[in-house]
Parts: C-alpha cells; sequence; structure tokens
C-alpha cells in the first residue's frame, strides 16, 4: 500500500503527542494521510507542534491521570479509527526512597489512563465494529530494572491489558496491540545520554550496539495499525535492538 494513503481518511488519536515518541508518532501517521487528533498535557508545546504540521491538526490538553478530564477528551474527540496511547512519565528512583504518592502518580498515569481512555475510546470503536488501540509499553515489561519499579509495573500491567482487551473486542472488529520500546534517543532519556559513562555502559547491553530512534517505533506502530497488521492482536511487540533476549 502506498505509504501516504495508508490512512487517508482515518482519524488517529495521538497521546503525549508533544514529547519525543509522540511527535514521530504523529508525524509518520500525519504523512501517512491521517487526520490527526493530538492530545497532550502540555498545552503550550502541543500547540506550537501542531501547528508545525499545518492546518487541520486538531489538538486537546487533558491530564493522563485524572479521570474526568480522560472522560472529557474521549467526549471531545468522538469517534477514531486508531488510538495510540502513547503518554506517559517516567520515575527513576530507588524504591526504598519513592513515595506512596509518586507511586500512585505512575500507576495513575502509565496503566489506569491508558485503560480508562482505551474503555472509552474502546466502546464507540466496538459499537460501529472496527478500530484499533495500539498501547505504548516498555521493555521494562519483561525484564528488571533498578530504581524503575512502579514504572516497569505499570507497564508490564499494560501489556497485560492489551491481551485481554484483545480478546474481548476482537470479535467485535477492535485489534488491542502493544508496542515495548526499548531505550529511545528522546527528551525523556537525556539523563542516559548526558553522561559518556553511562551512556557507554547503557548501550553495551544492548546487543544493537545503540539506542532506538523514535522513527523506528513509528514505522513499526504504521504496519501493527494497518490493514497489515490486521491478524495480529494482543501481542507486545518488543522493540528494544535485543536488550531483553541479549
Amino acid at each position: 500500500m502506498e505509504e501516504a494513503k495508508r490512512f487517508a481518511g482515518q482519524r488517529v488519536l495521538v497521546t503525549g503527542a508533544a514529547g519525543g515518541l509522540g511527535r514521530a508518532l504523529a508525524c509518520a501517521f500525519h504523512e501517512a494521510g491521517a487526520a490527526l487528533v493530538l492530545a497532550d498535557r502540555d498545552g503550550e508545546a502541543l500547540d506550537g507542534f501542531a501547528r508545525g504540521l499545518g492546518p487541520g491538526v486538531e489538538r486537546h490538553r487533558y491530564d493522563q491521570a485524572e479521570l474526568g478530564s480522560l472522560a472529557r477528551l474521549a467526549a471531545a474527540v468522538g469517534e477514531v479509527d486508531v488510538l495510540i496511547n502513547n503518554a506517559g512519565i517516567l520515575l527513576v528512583k530507588p524504591l526504598l526512597e519513592t513515595a506512596p504518592e509518586e507511586v500512585d502518580q505512575v500507576i495513575r498515569t502509565n496503566l489506569i489512563g491508558p485503560i480508562v481512555l482505551a474503555r472509552h475510546i474502546g466502546a464507540r470503536m466496538a459499537a460501529r465494529g472496527r478500530g484499533v488501540i495500539l498501547n505504548i509499553s516498555s521493555q521494562l515489561a519483561f525484564c528488571g530494572a533498578e530504581s524503575r519499579a512502579a514504572y516497569a509495573a505499570a507497564k508490564a500491567g499494560l501489556a497485560q491489558f492489551t491481551r485481554t482487551a484483545a480478546a474481548e473486542w476482537g470479535r467485535h472488529g477492535v485489534r488491542v496491540v502493544a508496542i515495548a520500546p526499548g531505550r529511545l534517543l528522546t527528551p525523556m532519556t537525556e539523563y542516559l545520554t548526558r553522561d559518556p559513562e553511562l551512556y557507554k555502559a547503557g548501550i553495551a547491553r544492548v546487543p544493537a550496539g545503540r539506542y532506538g530512534r523514535p522513527e523506528e517505533i513509528a514505522k513499526l506502530a504504521l504496519f501493527l495499525a494497518s490493514e497489515d497488521g490486521s491478524y495480529i492482536l494482543g501481542e507486545t511487540v518488543i522493540a528494544d535492538g535485543g536488550y531483553v533476549v541479549g
């Protein structure tokens, strides 16, 4: 299928669209002809990014960790063909130093928020018999990592949600899939690249010998959300340069 027309006529909602991976996802679907609906907590950054994409890009400011905000976002966007549950936060902190409130914030943002938004959007998809929900999990759903207990737990939960939601909604024409990226070169991982020794130690654990690029994840998202990936349901595809298997 010609790339520029792959998602023509489809509305694609990308959450966390003002961040590094979110921007790459939005750009990829924009280039593939989708009508973009972008959402993020940072309204100013979102507006600037959306204006750069050109006219006709719908955008919404919302709070991923607040149930009422999620409901308002879902009501405002209406029906979409593809939901990319990308928004999330990273907490890097030893478990014994992590406050319960911080755990709560990570779980609400990275797990409860995507589930609730998928429930709102998925209900409309199921009613009309079609749609794709693509969740962004993490390689840490499949391996341990110090100082990331709450984050890893939330992303593991998102991978399992993907499996169970696919089992329920597949019969209604709604595909639920996920991607588990490894470390990517985004603003979220700048702390890893600022220190040359930390960066060197990090990539030494990656068989591919480098960190990933957001654009690589975006290309995988295009495949999974398109008809080319129509027989894939419930899977979380790991794209981490071999970190988990290495």
